[in-house]
């Protein structure tokens, strides 16, 4: 595939659809095949930019390019994200700044100071423009529930869970009345440092939506421990309250729900070489147990 995409986008079809390009030195390399992207580097003049392409399953997972677009843009305005440089919404091409960076480990989000750093990236973030649309993982669950019921049925880990998830999502609707500009998929590869500077990539599941989604999200991903649980919410709300900690340990499993899910389709369609059924399968025996804790009933109270 990645051949065919270089085919498809080689250096005169570029050239012609960034006309700022135009008549200057351009290479472009592969730099991977993302899972939902096709990512690539390209140098104009010398000059570093990243180019990112839409994966064929793209519509299938439920992306939106132009509210993609306009999300990077409003935090690449900010800082807290790569620079659009250029977009071609025909094409589905985003061009943004190629910051030069590595992907930090998990375990070096576990310190305070690292903790800290989060808070005040997603606090930027949440204090941002309003995001092109709303985001709301019950909308996704569902919509990948579908799907996979068209493709042959739902995983069995789903069935003796299913109302359980059903009674959630009545319960977390409850608070979406204050939506704030999210990124929702807090993965460490969607991290990146730059000289001691922290920035978001990646926005295709990105918009308006409960900030504790967002931290629920985030302690997934880190896999946070009780404590560090506790100083997250402490530093984003100013202190630490019972209904707002069990809102964003729901917010949580509504996020391993949605994903798990996720990894279940990518199962069915994506080429790449990676085990998204036991991904999938991992984070609904997570789900799982949490929902089968006395903690769960509690949260539920709680908020």
């Amino acid at each position: 595939m990645s051949k065919k995409v270089l085919e498809d986008y080689n250096l005169g079809k570029i050239t012609r659809l960034i006309s700022a390009w135009k008549g200057k030195s351009v290479m472009i390399s592969l730099i991977n095949k993302g899972i939902s992207n096709i990512n690539f580097k390209v140098i104009v003049d010398g000059e570093a930019f990243f180019l990112s392409i839409p994966g064929s399953d793209s519509k299938l997972l439920n992306i939106d390019f132009t509210n993609k677009y306009h999300n990077n843009k409003i935090c690449g305005d900010i800082g807290i994200s790569p620079k659009v440089i250029h977009c071609i919404k025909a094409e589905e091409l985003l061009v943004t700044e190629f910051i030069t960076s590595k992907t930090p480990l998990l375990k070096s989000f576990h310190d305070s100071e690292r903790i800290s750093e989060l808070v005040k990236m997603i606090k930027t973030l949440h204090g941002a423009k309003p995001f092109y649309r709303n985001f709301n993982m019950f909308t996704y669950i569902h919509h990948y529930m579908n799907i996979l019921k068209k493709g042959g049925g739902l995983p069995k880990l789903l069935f003796s869970i299913s109302n359980k998830i059903a009674n959630l999502g009545q319960k977390l609707a409850l608070y979406r009345g204050h939506l704030v500009p999210c990124h929702n998929d807090f993965v460490v590869e969607n991290i990146i440092y730059n000289e001691n500077q922290m920035f978001l990539v990646d926005f295709d599941y990105s918009g308006n939506n409960d900030p504790c989604f967002e931290l629920g999200n985030l302690i997934v991903e880190m896999n946070y421990n009780h404590d560090q649980v506790n100083e997250l919410v402490k530093r984003y709300y100013g202190e630490i309250q019972e209904n707002i900690i069990s809102r964003v340990y729901l917010q949580g499993i509504a996020s391993d729900i949605g994903w798990s899910l996720w990894g279940y389709l990518q199962a069915k369609v994506s080429n790449l070489n990676y085990d998204f059924n036991q991904y999938a399968i991992n984070r609904m025996e997570r789900v799982t147990n949490k929902m089968d804790s006395v903690d769960y009933e509690l949260w539920l109270k709680n908020i």
